[in-house]
């Protein structure tokens, strides 16, 4: 029986380390090369609450969506799981814009400055 409980923790974590990856045009968010990136919402898949993000950092052509590294794109439950993980990888939420025509709204990120020292 332990064994079974931890081959289970064991394939969980695995999965769940896994899962973690977040990719766009195949760069992993954190090795973005910008300081400012602007990220908005599309619907996510039909019939479903989730939504998928556009990220834009002035790099051209079409603006790609998160997705994992299989290249599938990632669902998320609202703009705050998105901006909670961009968190993590280093961005803060600077400014929220909305649209007027379509009532879409923007959100800009800035990369955390890593040079700062703390003091208090």
């Amino acid at each position: 029986m332990k064994l079974k409980l931890f081959l289970l923790t064991i394939l969980s974590f695995g999965l769940f380390t896994f899962a973690q990856a977040q990719f766009v045009n195949e760069t992993p968010i954190n090795e973005i090369d910008a300081d400012y990136i602007k990220i908005w919402s599309d619907s996510g898949p039909l019939l479903s609450s989730k939504i998928t993000v556009r990220v834009d950092w002035g790099q051209g052509g079409r603006t790609p969506q998160i997705t994992d590294d299989r290249r599938r794109i990632v669902s998320f439950n609202g703009m705050m799981d998105v901006i909670n993980m961009l968190s993590k990888e280093g961005f803060e939420l600077i400014q929220i814009v909305r649209d007027s025509k379509d009532e879409t709204e923007f959100f800009y990120l800035k990369r955390k400055d890593s040079n700062k020292t703390n003091l208090n």
